[in-house]
């Protein structure tokens, strides 16, 4: 039976499914967030309620293909400097240009406000903060009668958990355990013990998305499932069984903490298809921009009043919208920050030649077999 290393080495290392799932993922959550930004955030949670295992899936596939890809990153950097480096040029740049021109262009349009009164509001300043993770989601006057009232950017509440991810993996590169596959087994052993634990203790409402815990918990799943890709079998029937687990954790949240695992598996299965590759995957990674954009283009869209404000006239004008803005934020920003790894890794090399305890310590006898190089794919720099 195939296993994950030997699904990516077919795919040279660059399986096109990967970029296809982002795309299709930040659409998804695009076509779910119309049903807020038309009709409400009560009535749009009644309504998602009943699609609750499919909801919540969405969210715990991006975290895990995520830990999938960064790992493999990491296992090409030589210390922190690389690694959060990189991690830094791909979410701040385009982070800190979307904020701005919330800030600046589409709250100055859409404020009810007076300008200089707008510009002096605490809220406006504050929501800079955006861009260092401190997420703000409201600009003073903005957005006031639309039916999801006075959000902007409700999607970035994700950004201070990716964060996290990236905080918690570089904490365990710095201590050699995911360097070291076996001992972060045990650890991924006893986190996951530990958080099921943790979730009959609470028993309390079930969000429906996964508590934002459980969603770094399906990152460092991708992890795990990346350092054990040649044990780990690629295989349909293992993939049906891994969602029928997740279906079954997640139908009542009861079993949330279970799910992250088998969901990892659904990500690195459907990530690790090899389809031809089109133009819209080929020509740049649209994903961050369409995660970025979709929302506040949506309420934009939604402030022109009732003749606009159905669910489907949202999707139909902010998608396309979402994708023109994500492709001239790939090719004027994110492309060109991703250019800057060069500078990283010479700031490394530098520093590496004179504190050379401050590199990462392979001890490990895996240490060859985990040099797999997804290319130059823009989720894994």
């Amino acid at each position: 039976m195939p296993s994950l290393a030997d699904q990516l080495a077919l795919a040279r290392n660059r399986p096109a499914g990967f970029d296809y799932m982002r795309i299709a993922l930040a659409s998804t959550i695009i076509c779910l967030h119309s049903a807020n930004v038309t009709l409400g955030l009560g009535r749009a949670l009644e309504i998602q309620s009943t699609l609750r295992i499919g909801i919540a899936m969405i969210l715990a596939l991006f975290f895990a293909l995520s830990g999938f890809l960064v790992t493999a990153s990491l296992q090409r950097c030589k210390s922190l400097i690389s690694f959060l480096g990189l991690r830094v040029l791909r979410i701040g740049p385009a982070l800190a240009v979307e904020t701005t021109l919330s800030a600046v262009i589409i709250g100055s349009v859409f404020t009810e406000l007076p300008l200089a009164q707008y510009v002096a509001d605490p809220k406006f300043h504050a929501y800079f903060l955006n861009i260092v993770g401190d997420i703000h989601y409201e600009l003073p006057g903005v957005f006031l009668h639309n039916p999801l009232p006075d959000l902007v950017n409700a999607q970035l509440w994700t950004v201070p958990y990716e964060l996290w991810c990236y905080v918690v993996l570089a904490l365990l590169a710095v201590t050699t355990i995911c360097f070291n596959r076996v001992a972060y087994l045990v650890f991924l052993v006893v986190v996951q013990v530990a958080l099921f634990a943790y979730d009959i203790y609470r028993w309390d409402e079930v969000p429906i998305q996964l508590r934002p815990h459980l969603l770094v918990f399906c990152f460092l799943a991708g992890v795990g499932f990346y350092l054990w890709r040649d044990k780990v079998p690629y295989h349909r029937t293992v993939c049906l069984l891994a969602l029928v687990a997740c279906a079954a954790g997640m139908a009542t949240g009861r079993g949330d903490a279970l799910a992250p695992v088998p969901a990892a598996y659904v990500a690195c299965y459907f990530g690790l298809m090899n389809p031809r590759r089109s133009w819209i995957v080929s020509s740049g990674d649209y994903s961050y921009g369409l995660y970025l954009y979709g929302f506040v283009i949506q309420q934009c869209v939604a402030a022109f009043g009732p003749p606009v404000q159905h669910w489907y006239l949202n999707i139909l004008i902010s998608l396309p919208l979402a994708f023109g803005v994500a492709v001239a934020s790939w090719h004027l920003v994110e492309k060109h920050a991703l250019g800057l790894r060069s500078h990283v890794e010479t700031l490394e090399a530098a520093v590496l030649s004179r504190i050379a305890i401050i590199g990462f310590w392979r001890g490990s006898p895996e240490r060859g077999e985990l040099r797999a190089n997804l290319g130059n794919s823009s989720a894994s720099v």
